[in-house]
Parts: structure tokens; sequence; C-alpha cells
């Protein structure tokens, strides 16, 4: 296996290497590039004279700090017209001129990422070189544009106090759901799922400069980066109608990075807390008395940033270095007595250099590279969980990207090429003995004496991105068009070992089964993906803007010729290359928005998208027979030495994960998501917009599994006794397989109608951008997601223990769900910045494990070891409603051209202890608490700038 994995690695190292050389190839060649515009944004308007009347030829004047090249013109068109593209987040003035024509000068117009700000001009007659000069008149709305999205600029990324990584902001963000709570970055930088507006959790992007630096993994809704937020200038979360140049829909979470500037300037960030600057809240009233709590025991951030010109106008670099330690302890106990651990160290470097080499020729390279140390990892469930049961994982990674940006009259060809490349590693805790066998408690919700396994994942993305766009006056109004072609290869492999290839499975403290690994496996996969889009913005008569694009995507799975050596519980396998997957999809986006009065201050917006579902590994680890797999066996330790010997096993279910196949040649269809907007925005003073916001999303042609080798007639009912639940005991129907099908295994992969999903809700939105000493971004959203209902991951939909309640709530769904950020410039200069996030708690379901000898009392031989039911319907339990208040005090001290900013952060300033997790199988744990709120934390800090 050790020569298998090497060649396969040197194999892996050439094509790296040989992606790396065409790409610099290319970079040389071609004749102009640049990213993705949903980084950067725009500016647009029209020049009349006092009548009205269009006033072509004028010259509009763009300057900035942001522009590299100092300045940038533009000519009014037929039409009056004129637009600047791919302009970085920040602040920006246009001068507006014409011969016979009183000068306009507008400071201070902000662009953020994906925003198209209008900036209009009326001239009056008179001389040149008189200039009228409007400052703090930036537009708030963008008529332009359907998209839905919340800009986190620099004085909410780092003027609120969070958790600074893009999890623990997106609690912030109206609209998105966070699985887990984050105070004070106490989640130890550990990534969170993400939703939006009913969608699945998969369908989140993580892009760096417009490069996509998913994680090939899973579904692809993670990111192999831990990211240091001291590299980026504004971090953007779009929700809704994102343009057809991302795939999914969803969450797409763009974090533009500081170009550096002329002026060298750099930043020092530090913060600490530990555990005497916080509170108790795990003695609160309704928790056990011997609840431990998860409290934080230290933390400290260290984040350098800086940069600036090493040829004025022509190279900026720009490099940050960070240093994060979260220590906290968990709601478990060692052997010893002592609290159990979660050590957390993740280490940051970046650097970036941008050269403009003309006027209309840009390039910029950067890097990333990181890795998170945690010395004490636990997948829940179980929820308690000795040290000596913890992973220690670790995850060495980076990502590198290349681009160069040339504008040839109002054409633009977008290139860029990133490389992510890193490996996460999984391993039994130092001291472990080698025969040491894991044991776990279903009902109980433990584990102990070893870590699950011991694993390995090399993977990589390579990315290449090609875009045209352009402006066109005329056929029926403006047009600003915009096409590509987008191609990605991901690659992941699982170097999977388990000791003794096997666990041993408890329930209630009695002996239910052995859990047996077709181990060690060591599975390749591969996944090409090729996307082609066009989109066109039709302004027409300067008030309506019709948003159109159309996308195709093809992708292809490919399983490389591999080998597993075999182990106790089954044989070695080789397999030929294959290509299991070869599916594509179209999809498309309709939008409208309408300038009602034509001020750019009010807008009706409406639109209909299709989006496809975001691409990850697992299409093709689904169907790889090679993949780890485990199978519980039936087994009640006969002989009572607490250890497993073959003799004691007779049956076993099979292992499903390696008998699965999809149901066509080239699998399944796209699945896909279609969603609907409508509201209205509209700027109520200067620097703030209000919205409101209609949503209609459908989830459709969901991937789902069934075992046609066991049908659901396979399955007879019985009834047992529950001795506790959501209502106190009851009686359940629970199905028992026929022994005649114990063993067949022929899972079938298919779109499956039974996991569509619907949701509906109105949004309200408020945001105003930092001036007159205040800033605020708010929103409240009302909201159901509802679906079909299954039990367990990839479940067999023709078990139909799995379907007892077919339809219920689907993901993290909140009723209600309010978020409220910012922050008030006091006297004598102190600021005070905080947030309040409040929502309906996250549904839960309580679980029956029925067992051989309860199945036995109601006359019934259960043939598998154990068969775990629902209870309840999905949101008929819910975890206590939540309500978090974080808080800031700072203020300011200068010296000369520099400063520094002491702060004072409280966080979960209330103290809430609300519960949010617990043990929802019954038994004699049933429904204790294993997580709650971490306590109110006091951190002290500092940032200084110079």
């Amino acid at each position: 296996m050790h020569a298998i994995r090497q060649q396969a690695l040197g194999g892996f190292m050439r094509i790296r290497s040989r992606y790396l050389a065409v790409a610099c190839m290319v970079l040389m060649l071609i004749a102009s590039s640049a990213a993705a515009q949903v980084q950067t944004g725009s500016i647009t308007g029209t020049v009349t004279d006092a009548s009205g009347g269009v006033l072509p030829g004028a010259t509009i004047t763009l300057t900035g700090e942001r522009l590299i090249s100092g300045s940038e013109t533009a000519t009014t068109d037929g039409t009056g017209g004129y637009r600047f593209d791919r302009l970085s987040p920040g602040a920006y003035v246009v001068k507006f001129e014409l011969q016979g024509f009183k000068g306009i000068t507008r400071e201070d117009i902000r662009v953020n990422a994906a925003f198209v700000a209008t900036v209009n001009a009326r001239l009056e007659v008179g001389s040149v070189n008189e200039t009228i000069t409007v400052t703090g008149e930036s537009p708030t709305v963008d008529t332009k544009s359907n998209l839905q999205q919340t800009v986190m600029t620099q004085e909410i990324l780092e003027g609120v106090p969070t958790g600074r990584d893009p999890w623990s902001l997106a609690k912030l963000i109206p609209g998105v759901q966070v699985a887990t709570y984050d105070v004070g970055g106490t989640q130890s930088i550990q990534q969170s799922s993400l939703s939006s507006h009913g969608s699945n959790t998969n369908d989140v992007s993580y892009n760096i400069d417009g490069a996509t630096v998913n994680w090939p993994g899973g579904g692809g809704g993670a990111t192999m980066l831990y990211y240091d937020q001291g590299m980026f200038e504004e971090v953007n979360y779009m929700t809704s109608a994102i343009p057809a140049e991302v795939m999914a829909g969803g969450v797409s979470i763009n974090m533009v990075t500081k170009d550096g500037g002329n002026v060298w300037k750099g930043n020092v960030r530090y913060s600490f807390a530990n555990d005497s600057l916080q509170s108790e809240n795990h003695h609160a009233s309704g928790l056990p008395s011997d609840f431990l709590g998860n409290p934080t025991l230290k933390t400290y951030d260290l984040n350098l940033s800086g940069g600036g010109a090493l040829v004025k106008n022509r190279l900026w670099v720009n490099g940050t270095i960070r240093k994060w330690v979260v220590n906290k302890l968990t709601n478990a106990k060692n052997d010893d007595g002592s609290q159990a651990l979660d050590d957390n160290d993740l280490k940051n470097y970046s650097g970036k250099a941008v050269a403009s080499i003309t006027s209309n020729q840009r390039a910029s390279l950067s890097y990333l590279w990181n890795n998170k140390i945690r010395g004490h990892r636990r997948d829940t469930p179980p929820d308690f969980v000795p040290d000596i049961a913890a992973l220690v994982q670790t995850n060495p990674a980076s990502t590198t990207q290349a681009k160069y940006t040339a504008i040839r009259s109002k054409l633009v060809y977008e290139s860029s090429f990133s490389a992510m490349v890193g490996q996460t590693n999984y391993g039994y805790q130092p001291g472990t003995p080698a025969d040491a066998i894991r044991v776990q408690d279903t009902t109980a919700s433990t584990a102990n004496f070893a870590a699950n396994r011991h694993e390995e994942q090399p993977n990589s993305r390579y990315q290449f991105d090609n875009i045209i766009s352009f402006g066109k006056s005329g056929l029926g109004g403006d047009h600003f068009f915009k096409g590509g072609v987008q191609w990605a290869r991901l690659y992941y492999e699982s170097n999977y070992t388990v000791q003794g290839n096997y666990h041993l499975i408890y329930n209630a403290g009695r002996p239910t089964a052995v859990r047996e690994f077709n181990t060690p496996t060591d599975p390749k996969n591969l996944e090409h993906m090729l996307g082609f889009f066009i989109q066109d913005s039709w302004s027409i008569a300067n008030r309506l803007t019709l948003n159109l694009g159309l996308r195709y995507d093809k992708n292809k799975g490919i399983l490389p010729a591999q080998s597993n050596p075999g182990g106790p519980f089954i044989a070695a396998r080789s397999i030929p290359e294959s290509e299991p997957i070869d599916q594509s999809i179209a999809v498309w986006r309709t939008g409208a928005a309408y300038d009602v009065m034509g001020s750019g201050r009010t807008a009706l917006k409406a639109s209909y998208s299709r989006y496809g579902l975001q691409v990850g590994i697992d299409r093709v680890t689904r169907v790889n027979p090679l993949s780890n797999a485990s199978q519980d066996c039936p087994w009640s330790d006969p002989n009572g030495d607490g250890r497993f010997q073959p003799s004691e096993v007779t049956t076993c279910p099979g292992f499903a994960g390696i008998s699965t196949f999809y149901d066509s040649p080239n699998g399944p269809r796209w699945p896909s998501s279609d969603e609907v907007t409508a509201g209205i925005e509209q700027q109520v003073m200067k620097d703030m917009r209000v919205g409101v916001m209609y949503y209609y999303r459908t989830n459709r042609d969901q991937l789902g599994s069934r075992n046609r080798a066991v049908p659901s007639t396979a399955y007879a009912p019985f009834t047992v006794t529950v001795p506790n639940g959501p209502n106190g005991p009851t009686t359940i129907t629970v199905y028992n397989l026929n022994s005649a099908f114990n063993g067949l295994q022929n899972n079938i992969i298919t779109n499956d109608p039974y996991l569509d999903t619907q949701y509906k809700g109105v949004e309200f939105t408020a945001n105003k951008r930092l001036s007159r000493r205040w800033q605020m971004v708010g929103g409240l959203t009302l909201g159901k997601n509802t679906g079909g209902l299954t039990q367990g991951n990839n479940p067999d939909l023709n078990d139909p223990n799995v379907t007892l309640y077919k339809n219920g709530i689907i993901g993290n769904d909140s009723k209600v769900a309010f978020r409220l950020s910012g922050s008030y410039q006091l006297p004598a200069g102190v600021s005070v910045a905080g947030s309040l996030i409040s929502n309906t708690g996250y549904p839960y379901v309580s679980t029956y494990s029925v067992t051989r000898a309860a199945a036995a009392a109601a006359g019934v031989a259960l043939t598998r070891a154990s068969q775990t039911v629902p209870l309840s319907q999905r949101g008929d339990e819910r975890y206590p409603n939540v309500t978090m208040v974080d808080l800031r005090l700072s203020r300011a001290f200068r010296f000369g051209g520099r400063s520094i900013t002491p702060q004072l952060d409280f966080f979960n300033i209330g103290n809430a202890p609300t519960i949010v997790n617990v043990n929802t199988a019954v038994g004699s744990t049933y429904l204790r608490p294993s997580e709650i709120l971490a306590p109110r934390i006091i951190r002290l800090g500092f940032s200084l700038n110079f």
C-alpha cells in the first residue's frame, strides 16, 4: 500500500507541477485578465445638461487610493452614459468636465464588491474652470442589480467584536443561519455549516478575490483554509439573485484582499482572554448539578499586517501574519476526573503583490498558507468524549493565485489561475495503546479508550477562470455583457485505518454490536468541472435594468485505477479506471430592477433564478467501492470478557458503502434549486437604506439512496414500549427486517422527489454606512423550510424506519431570526460597538434505540443489532430561543501619523446559559445538555496603526 501511495503522490506532484507550468505560460501569453466582477464594484451614470438633455463627449476622471494607476478616465457615449468597472472596494472621487459647462466633482463615492454605484451629473452652462464639489452623496441603493448581499466593510470587520473568522462573522448576516453559536471565538476556529433562505448547506461558496477555495471533500460546502482576517479589505455575503458567474446559490462568501497602496501602512492587532476574565454559567437553574459547562481556559489572537509601494503607482505589496490560540474545556470528564480539553492553534502567513504594467495592464500574485492544529477534536455525536478518545487534527494548506489584467477600450478579458493544495490529518492521541479499541455507547452518547480513526486526506483544487466583459450602447438601451469559461480540477484521497479494524458498540451499558470496518483503505477520487456563462445587465431608459444570465456546467467524476490490500473483514480489491459521473446542467438568472423615481433612491426588484447544487467529491466517493465503510454486526459479548472474538458474530448486514451505484451510466441528474425574490429598497437618509424582500426557494432532484435488494415490503411492523420521550412514555411502531434479506446490498443513488424541500419567508433589512458617528447592519427574517425527513446519514429510503415522519422542518431553520450590529462614536472619542443576535432555537428529534432485548419483550427476533427510530416530527422539538449580546468599548489615541486603540470586549454580556445541544437518545442521560452558550468573557486588546 505504501508503494501505491507513493506512486500516486508522485503522480499528483508531477500533475501539480505541470499545471503550474501551464498556468505561468498562459499568464505570460494572454494579453488581458482580471478576477470576477463579484470581488470588485462599478460606478456608472449619465451626464445631462440643465434641461435633461444627454451630453456626449464629457470627460469623467476617477481618482482614489485604491487605484494603483492613480486615476482613470472615461468619455460619455452618445447616450451620455459612462462606466468604470473592476473597482476595488473603497472611496473614490468622480470629476465631470465638458467645454462650455461648469465642472462637478463628487467626492467620497463608496464602492463595495458586486455593488453598482449610480452617479449621475447635471452640468450647468459656464466655464470649465468653475467646479462645484459635492461631498457625502454616495448612493446606498443599487438600482442596477438584483443581487442581495451584506457587505462587511473594515468598519464592521474590525470595529464590531467577533471571533474574526467567516463563521463567527456570518452570525451577523441577515438571513444566514449558522449551525453553532460563537462567543468571542470560542467555537475553536472550527467551521460551521451555513444556509440562507432554505438553501442546502452544501451551497456555500468560499472565494478569495473571486477565486473559489472550497474544499473538494464531502458535498463541497466547506473550505480547506482557515483565514487571516487581517488580509481582507472587506467580506461580502451574497445570499440571493447571485449572478451567473457563480454556479451555486445559497451563501457565497467573497473575501476581498488588501492591495497595499502608495503610502506604507501597517497594523498590529492583539487580544487576550482567560478563565479569570470570564463568568460562570454552568450552574444556572435548569442545568444538572454535575454539568461541567464549556468555559474558555485561554485565548489570544496576534495579527500583523502591512504594505505599501515598492514603486509608486506601479508596484504595491501587502502581507499578514497571524497566530491564534483557543483553549477551552468541554462537557466531558477524563478517567482521572479532570475536565476534557479542546485546544486549538492556528497559524497564517499571506502575501500579495499588485503591479501596474501600463495604464491598461495590471498583474497580481497572492499566496496564503495556514495550519490549524487541533489537539482534541470531537466529531459529535457522541457528545461526551474524554481526551484519549478525541482526534489530533492538523491541516496544513495553501492557496496561490495569479492574475493579469488588460483593458482595450470597453472590452476587458478577465483571467485568473489558482491552486489550493493541502492535507488534513486525523490521528490517535499520543499514548494511545496500540491494542486500544474504541468503545461507544449510542444511548449514553459516550466514547472511550481510543479515537475513531487515523486518516490522511491529501486534496487539491485547481481553478482557471476566463471572462470577457464589455459595455455597449444601443440595442434598446445600455448593455453590460459578460461571458466566461471556468475550469476546475478536484482531487481527494483518504488513507483510512482503524485500530483493530473495529469498534465496540453498547446501548445503555449493554453490548449490542461490533462495528467492523473494511480498512485499511486509500480511495482516490477526481473530478473535472467545466462551466460556461453569459449575462447581460440591460438598462432601459436609465430606470429599468434587466439582469439576464445563462449558465451551462459539465461535471465528470473519475475513479483512477487503484487497489486496497484488504483486512480481517474484507478481501483485497482492485478496480480499473472508470467515469461514474458525466453530468451537465443548464440554469438561468432573470431579474429586474426599477428605479422608481429616477433618483437612485428607490428600487423595486424581482428575480427568478435556477442554480446547480455545489459540486463536491462525494459524487465520486459515494460510488467508489474502495471507500472506507462499516457494518454493525449483532454482538452480545456472550463470554462477558468485554472483548470481541470473531466466533461471537454470525451475521452481518454488509458494507453498504462499497455496494453503492448510480442508476445510469452517466449518473443522476444534477440537483438544482429554484429561487424567487421580490421586494423594494429605499434610501431613507444619508448613507442609509432599508428594504423588504420576499423569498421562495425549492430544492429538487436531491440525491437519495435505496437498497433495491431490500424493498420496503421486506420489513414487518411491530410495536414496542418507549420508557420516555418528548411526551413521556409511549408506544411506537418499529419495522423489523426479514432475516432472509439480511446482508443483501444493492444501493442505488438517484434523484428522489421524497427529498424535495420548500422555503417561504420574508426579510426586513437596514444598512447604514459609517457617517455622522454611527453605522449599522440589521435584519429580521421570518421563514419556514420544509421537506422530506430522514434518519441518519445517507439512509436507505426503502427502510420505513427512516421515513416514519415523512415531512417536517429541514436544516437549521429558525421561525424568527433577528440580527443587529453597528457602532456609535460617543463624546471624547469613545466608541461603542456591538451586536445582538436573537432567534428561535433550532429543531432536534428525539430517538429511541430498539435493542434485541426490547424487541424480544415484544415477541420479535430483531434481525439487526439494534434499530434507531425517531420519536417526533422535526420541528415539533426545538432548543430554547437564543439571545446573545456582544459589546466593545474603545478609544483611539493619536501620535502624529500613528494611533493606538485599546479595546475592551464583552461577549455574551448577559451570561446567557442557553442550551444549544442535548443528548436526544432516550436513556439514562436523555435530554442531558452537552453544550450551552459559552459564558460571558471579557477580552482585552488593542489595535496599533502606523
